[in-house]
């Protein structure tokens, strides 16, 4: 292999140091796992040729070493080198994490055999998406121009045992970072930090154990093991081109009680497999094999549903890799072409397959219209949200429906700001036996794809609807999964009460992959919250609510305008009441904000005297706004009343300043434009302006 060192290369191979046939400078990895060129994991090792773990390694003055992992990647600010250093031996295991300002952090002792699994379990793993090429943009010329930064990649990670070492990079996907959140995640997902919990679990945290009464011995993850076991029979048919096991399979999984323990539709697995199967290069010869593989099957059982399925996924999967992961403005046109060319035929097969699939009861019908709809050229928030009215009705129980709205109706789509939020209390709405659990559900899934560890900072999530409907989650479904993703999402609302509930129900059964993108630090550190006092938790959260929901305020009216310009009078009108409503929980009365974007939008739907109604109560806050009287005086011009609009638009003269004070470009813009208007209507009327 290539990862024997040469004499003198590292310290870490000093005569007394670990011994690992390691190379840190992680050539040799490169070499055998290649990734592109401009990744920036490729460039970080060489920022930083020697590490504190180099010196570590060599230092090292234990027992003999048996099994070894070490993980190294950039902290998530200045990139500096951090690494976990898992190190097994015939009478112990143990877990030493080290950072440059936290050298002499204590080891962690851990248990032997399954740190010995975790590590057996990476050196099979195959390498993740995307081997080379395409992927995440981090900086668009940061290597010259046209020469953009990729970030596909989270660290390197390196393992020994029996005699044989590797060394790769490690995938942003496989660490549960989530780098590129256009793209949902495939098989690969989360499985490297399984293995780290896998190799921590056993490990004492006091103060968990003082907060949790014995249970049942820790046990490995059921839940994660079911899906293992199904994605790899999908893949495994896969590649044998097995399409008579797959038909049948899917036929099985059609049954809605086929859930795992969590829940979780294997239907939704399965296709997951074919979703996200083909993907992530640009090679011609993948997509041509690819095409190949859905023609075959299609030959084999022309009539087949999942075949023409598998065939729209072909065609997805090839669609978002020209669109990539730029600005839609920086993207080459031929490649948006390209895009919109795949996905019309996408939809083309789609249209055809409405009929036969809702026969069948197969719900992944309207998941793949909601998948396919963002990337042609008829895509639009409404479009989304009439979609998952019709999935509603047919499938009310199908989480994956609700998933896919709910991602493609964040703010990064131009979706209104409330529409994730409506599409959680939606799918809580339709009084089913999972109906109650849906709004957890569907938050769960957001955290992970947009808001990261700040559900309750970034989203409009309310934690006591959230509490009600994880009580219901767990009523049905009491698997660990759902229990240690109750008792995260407690902790991170700061309900330290519920979570230490929570932590005693759960006791050693603990699940790491469902604590956020922490994992087992995230377990530890709002396990020692188990005894805070919580009396005043409701109070933080309601102050932490507020700031949210200020933030969430200015979004509505920045919305509203938007809307209005592009002439969804009705979407504008519907989000400015927001507005209204929020202004009232703010606020101690009405703003000039608020009531000026209302007179405007009712301005424009044709509702005059309401206009007035709206500034003269803006008037109230703010009586010295020249704008709100000069719309005051178009809506009186509407109305026929001349006169009454003259002398809106003398007092509106009169006091607006001489100067555009705004130093912001686009607001100076604004500004002038707005001024250029009112001086042609003051002409109009023989007004002389004072600019």
């Amino acid at each position: 292999m290539s990862y024997k060192l040469l004499a003198g290369l590292l310290v870490c191979c000093a005569a007394h140091g670990a011994e690992l046939p390691w190379d840190l400078s992680y050539a040799s990895a490169l070499r055998d796992h290649p990734i592109a060129e401009n990744e920036f994991m490729r460039v970080w090792p060489q920022q930083h040729p020697q590490r504190p773990i180099h010196q570590k390694l060599a230092q090292y003055a234990g027992e003999p070493i048996e099994a070894s992992m070490l993980i190294e990647q950039p902290d998530g600010h200045a990139g500096d080198p951090i690494a976990q250093w898992f190190i097994k031996t015939r009478n112990g295991a143990q877990l030493c994490s080290f950072h440059p300002k936290r050298m002499n952090d204590p080891c962690q002792k851990l248990d032997p055999a399954r740190v010995e699994a975790a590590i057996r379990d990476v050196l099979h793993m195959s390498d993740p998406w995307p081997p080379r090429g395409d992927g995440l943009v981090a900086e668009k010329d940061y290597f010259g121009p046209g020469k953009p930064m990729l970030l596909n990649y989270f660290g390197y990670v390196s393992v020994y045992v029996d005699g044989v070492a590797s060394q790769r990079p490690i995938g942003g996907d496989e660490w549960a970072e989530r780098l590129d959140k256009s793209r949902p995640a495939g098989a690969e997902a989360g499985r490297m930090q399984q293995a780290l919990a896998t190799a921590m679990e056993g490990a004492v945290v006091a103060e968990a154990a003082a907060a949790a009464k014995p249970v049942a011995a820790a046990q490995d993850s059921a839940e994660l093991n079911a899906r293992n076991a199904l994605i790899a029979e999908v893949q495994g048919y896969l590649q044998k081109a097995d399409y008579k096991s797959l038909e049948a399979l899917r036929k099985r999984l059609l049954d809605p009680t086929q859930r795992t323990g969590s829940g979780v539709w294997k239907l939704a697995i399965f296709y997951n497999q074919l979703h996200w199967r083909p993907q992530g290069t640009r090679d011609p010869s993948f997509w041509t094999r690819m095409e190949s593989e859905a023609k075959a099957w299609e030959k084999q059982f022309p009539k087949s549903i999942v075949a023409r399925m598998y065939r729209v996924y072909v065609l997805l999967g090839r669609a978002t890799t020209f669109r990539g992961t730029a600005n839609f403005k920086d993207v080459p046109k031929e490649d948006i072409a390209r895009m919109l060319a795949d996905t019309r035929e996408a939809m083309g097969i789609l249209n055809t397959l409405e009929k036969p699939m809702l026969k069948e009861r197969d719900p992944e019908f309207y998941k793949a219209m909601l998948q396919v709809l963002p990337y042609t050229d008829h895509y639009s928030f409404l479009g989304v949200t009439h979609l998952l009215a019709d999935a509603r009705k047919e499938f009310p129980n199908y989480h994956e429906t609700y998933f896919s709205a709910a991602f493609f109706s964040t703010e990064m789509w131009a979706s209104a700001p409330d529409a994730v939020d409506d599409i959680a209390r939606s799918a809580m709405s339709m009084r089913t036996a999972d109906s109650d659990a849906m709004y957890a559900r569907v938050y769960w899934y957001m955290s992970q794809m947009a808001y990261d560890d700040k559900l309750f900072d970034n989203s409009l999530a309310d934690w006591s609807e959230m509490k009600t409907s994880f009580d219901a989650l767990v009523d049905r479904y009491p698997d660990p999964w759902n229990l240690n993703a109750y008792a995260y999402f407690a902790c991170q609302a700061g309900d330290y009460s519920t979570m230490a509930g929570l932590l005693n129900r759960i006791g050693e059964r603990r699940v790491f992959t469902s604590w956020g993108r922490g994992g087992a630090d995230a377990y530890a550190d709002c396990a020692r919250h188990a005894g805070d006092d919580t009396s005043r938790y409701l109070a933080d959260l309601r102050e932490t609510v507020k700031k949210r929901q200020l933030r969430v305020f200015y979004r509505y009216i920045n919305y509203a305008a938007q809307t209005r310009k592009e002439g969804k009078y009705g979407e504008s009108l519907r989000i400015v009441r927001k507005a209204e409503e929020l202004n009232r929980v703010l606020f101690s009365k009405p703003s000039m904000m608020v009531q000026y974007h209302l007179g405007l939008t009712l301005h424009a739907m044709k509702r005059y005297e309401e206009a007035l109604q709206a500034l003269s109560l803006g008037l109230q806050s703010q009586p010295g706004y020249a704008p709100a009287y000069f719309q005051r005086g178009l809506a009186y011009e509407a109305l026929g009343r001349r006169d009454e609009a003259r002398g809106q638009f003398e007092t509106a003269a009169g006091r607006m300043p001489a100067e555009i004070t705004s130093r912001e470009p686009a607001q100076r813009e604004a500004e002038e434009q707005e001024r250029r208007t009112m001086s042609a209507k003051f002409r109009e009327y023989g007004i002389s302006a004072p600019f």
